[in-house]
């Protein structure tokens, strides 16, 4: 098994330290920060406890930088500053080496561009999410993130209007980098990409943000519709929502539940949503809700049965297979359905699979005259 070094102790650290315990393929030696009062401090990886070590020279072992958003300034400090040969100096995707082994094994033979554009890149780089599909650089410095003195979070600008981040986010930096994932996700070219450009938000009487998290999608169209639905359950988010949608207050509902097949004392349905309300036309839907979609698209059969027109927007990626559920339970009921451009890989889910997986469906009713 190959020996590597972690830099960081951070979550994302951590995260790798869990990610270890669960499928294994490296053995860490040693863990650095430049954190003095982390020296010392030991975590448990892969049942052995590995101590905390200021960084030094090392020409053994690869290193593993945590830390996408330190990543340059750390990879400086080491070549700089240590005499570190670059060649030893590995990104966050390192890890996952072994299913990019797999991955490439799997789709070999694959006839689809797209894959084998992804299998080309692979080869010379690390696996990650977009897997090399998205080429522009977002930096950090393209956004400026300020503090509110009032409440304390942290808030930036997304086309011009306030966003506010969940209290989560303490340093400028991490919010800035989490703003950035934003825009990657968002890139034309992304497979996470929701084309809000492409969809016609003329005339329509609901948006349903369901995982609204922080509401980037709503804030982009909030003046575009009549009436927009945020559907979170994190109390972090919700706060942060409140205060970002505090201009629109009087078209914006928040809704602190889960969506779900069906309505409880934690979770809604859309058909609840949506069939309360009289004189509705049009509705869009949105849902990126960690897994619930298969769930959350059978607790919308009466809005589909109805006159309403509806376009809906699904993650396909939290779970293999959910493609396809999702897809045939859109067309069996005579959806026109596409997908995102390109393919991503998803290491954050309980199972972890050696796919690369459509992300997002664009499903449109046909209405019929």
């Amino acid at each position: 098994m190959e020996k590597v070094i972690i830099f960081g102790t951070g979550k994302r650290a951590q995260w790798i330290f869990n990610y270890l315990d669960k499928y294994n393929g490296l053995e860490v030696v040693e863990i650095w920060d430049n954190n003095e009062k982390k020296t010392g401090k030991s975590y448990e990886v892969n049942g052995k406890n590995v101590v905390v070590k200021q960084p030094h020279y090392e020409n053994q072992y690869n290193i593993i930088v945590s830390s996408d958003v330190y990543y340059e300034e750390i990879t400086k400090q080491l070549i700089e500053n240590l005499s570190i040969d670059p060649i030893y100096i590995k990104k966050f995707g390192y890890i996952f080496n072994n299913f990019k082994t797999k991955i490439l094994e799997k789709y070999k033979n694959s006839d689809n561009v797209g894959i084998n554009n992804i299998c080309q890149y692979l080869q010379e780089n690390e696996l990650d999410v977009f897997c090399g599909q998205i080429s522009n650089n977002y930096l950090l410095d393209i956004f400026e993130v300020f503090k509110d003195s009032g409440n304390g979070l942290l808030y930036s600008f997304w086309q011009g209007k306030k966003i506010y981040l969940s209290s989560v986010y303490k340093n400028p930096n991490d919010a800035k980098a989490y703003l950035c994932s934003l825009c990657k996700e968002q890139d034309v070219n992304s497979p996470h990409c929701y084309n809000i450009d492409k969809l016609d938000f003329d005339n329509t009487d609901i948006f349903i943000d369901g995982g609204a998290a922080e509401g980037f999608f709503a804030l982009q169209v909030i003046d575009k519709v009549k009436h927009v639905y945020l559907v979170e359950c994190d109390k972090e988010w919700v706060e942060a929502l409140k205060c970002t949608f505090e201009p629109y207050k009087d078209k914006v509902t928040i809704i602190e539940k889960w969506l779900d097949e069906s309505d409880s004392e934690n979770t809604v349905s859309i058909d609840t949503l949506v069939l309360n309300n009289k004189n509705i036309d049009k509705i869009i839907v949105k849902m990126d809700i960690e897994g619930k979609e298969t769930d959350v698209i059978k607790g919308m059969k009466k809005l589909i049965d109805s006159d309403i027109d509806m376009t809906c927007i699904v993650c396909t990626y939290h779970k293999s297979g959910d493609k396809d559920i999702i897809h045939d339970f859109f067309e069996q009921r005579g959806f026109n359905i596409t997908f995102a451009n390109g393919y991503m890989f998803f290491p954050y889910g309980e199972v972890i699979e050696p796919e690369l997986r459509k992300a997002v469906l664009t499903a449109r009713k046909i209405i019929k005259n």
